[in-house]
């Protein structure tokens, strides 16, 4: 071989061997993403189908679950709700009490918001004033009636500045009440209680949570792990997927054909498709549906035919309320509380005594399927145990349901009431004479007067004695409604998931502890 073709070779071959590893190398870069290489632990992710997205983000005006329920992920209180009606410790180290129970101080744990700044005390106290000023126009502003001052800051009275909580130091809360509480630590763990000083679009929002929004759009929404939050070992699983699927049984269909993790059903849906599978979860919410009469109409005007009404439901059993998943049969109007109600004695009255005529009662129902089922088994029950009654339902869209009931145009009505927030006086006071909600026109100073009381009592143990008391004579001296079931929320689960928590009170769901089993 010559000194030329020698070189000429030894040439080629470099130029081969460069342009392989540029092929080599090309090829590698076009290949999809998971078949690379990588030092990167894999991603964790889940998917959940949801029906809609959350209305608002401000934590003064989020009264739907939706809202309420992404905002838990996005934040977390002084104490958070936990299964059941339980809290855990949130952001506060430790909660001291004065003697006479109307001054806490809360230390709280040292943490930090999402973009890395530190969260104080002062914020709480901003928070807490925004939500509460008459300005604002919060539905949740009378929560803060038991604060000092409370009551006159949500009326626009008094400046926000005059509300019973301040800042000492960074670390340091202090509430003043007006009146002891049972519940001031279930009561912090409601979203409103959140540090949320000022409140903006979804995607501006700077949290303290388990997880940060990464993005938003009408399909669904993304949620990052948040990398400041300061139980960082907790939150394992690094991003959720949301996907909106708006009527149940596409949502159905799409969670048994696809890789979603989650499908929250709301109370009272009941479709034939997820009939057929038992929910992971049936748990049970804060919302009771209940019957109401309204006392303005002549009907039942005087208490004879409403307690002829609630002895004759009284056997739940007998009644056969088609509820399937969406209930649990009740007699207590403050579901929450475990004891039992006295049943009051009702001499059975002569049949004589009645009518010959039968008497007309219109019945407003909700117009979805499922409540049309009860109502048509208890129009068939309450027909067959009182024959002088003849009852016509009148379905109704929900909001012309709700506008009649505030103005009083009905007689009798299938209703229901979920509050968000903890403690007998969430269910009671409604029907105090002046509340703006006491669509039944109920006048009782007895009954007032008992609410009135516990409010102002400051042994615990008399406090809860009264409002039962109260909760006896809505119910059975003066029959004002009849309790039917506690409302129960399904909540569909792959077998691959744990560690999701359910409360009864505010979010559907926490998301924070999940796990993913490989």
């Amino acid at each position: 071989m010559t000194n030329i073709t020698k070189k000429t070779w030894i040439v080629t071959l470099i130029i081969l061997l460069v342009v392989s590893i540029i092929a080599i190398l090309i090829y590698r870069s076009l290949l999809p993403s998971e078949t690379k290489q990588s030092n990167e632990p894999e991603q964790v992710k889940a998917q959940l189908i949801e029906s809609s997205l959350p209305k608002t983000s401000d934590i003064a005006l989020a009264t739907d679950s939706r809202s309420q329920t992404l905002l838990a992920q996005l934040y977390e209180g002084l104490y958070v709700f936990t299964s059941g009606t339980s809290v855990r410790r949130g952001l506060a180290r430790e909660m001291s009490v004065s003697k006479d129970r109307l001054t806490y101080t809360i230390r709280l744990k040292e943490t930090k918001d999402a973009d890395g700044s530190p969260v104080t005390a002062q914020q709480f106290v901003e928070s807490f004033r925004r939500v509460a000023a008459n300005e604002t126009n919060s539905p949740y502003g009378f929560l803060f009636e038991v604060f000092e001052n409370g009551r006159a800051v949500n009326d626009g009275e008094m400046k926000p500045e005059r509300l019973g909580v301040k800042a000492k130091g960074t670390d340091q809360l202090v509430i003043t009440l007006n009146q002891p509480v049972t519940n001031l630590k279930e009561l912090l763990a409601m979203s409103v209680f959140y540090p949320q000083p000022k409140s903006g679009d979804w995607r501006k929002l700077v949290g303290n949570g388990a997880y940060t929004l990464e993005t938003m759009t009408k399909s669904g929404y993304t949620l990052k792990k948040n990398k400041q939050y300061h139980q960082q070992n907790v939150v394992t699983v690094e991003q959720v997927d949301s996907r909106i699927v708006a009527d149940h049984p596409s949502q159905w269909r799409t969670y048994e054909s696809s890789t979603a993790a989650i499908l929250p059903l709301q109370e009272s849906v009941e479709t034939q498709d997820d009939q057929v599978s038992r929910p992971t979860y049936q748990k049970k919410r804060s919302g009771v549906f209940y019957m109401a009469f309204n006392q303005k109409k002549t009907a039942f005007r005087q208490a004879e035919l409403r307690h002829r009404m609630a002895t004759a439901l009284a056997d739940k059993e007998a009644i056969q309320l088609p509820l399937g998943y969406a209930g649990i049969p009740t007699d207590r109007f403050v579901v929450t509380d475990t004891n039992v109600l006295m049943p009051e004695k009702v001499e059975k009255q002569k049949k004589n005594q009645r009518n010959t005529k039968k008497q007309r009662i219109e019945m407003l129902n909700f117009d979805d399927p499922q409540a049309m089922r009860i109502g048509k088994q208890l129009e068939s029950y309450l027909e067959k145990q009182l024959p002088d009654i003849d009852i016509v339902l009148k379905p109704l869209a929900i909001e012309e349901k709700v506008k009649k009931e505030q103005s009083g145009q009905y007689v009798m009505t299938l209703t229901g009431w979920m509050p968000d927030y903890p403690g007998p006086l969430a269910y009671l006071n409604q029907f105090v004479s002046d509340n703006p909600l006491n669509s039944v026109g109920y006048q009782s100073d007895a009954y007032d007067r008992l609410i009135k009381k516990a409010r102002q009592t400051r042994d615990m143990k008399k406090k809860k004695a009264l409002y039962h008391q109260a909760e006896e004579r809505l119910i059975r001296q003066d029959a004002v409604i009849v309790p039917l079931y506690q409302t129960t929320e399904k909540l569909y689960v792959s077998d691959t998931i744990q560690g999701i928590e359910v409360p009864i009170y505010g979010p559907e769901y926490l998301l924070r502890s999940m796990k993913i089993l490989k």
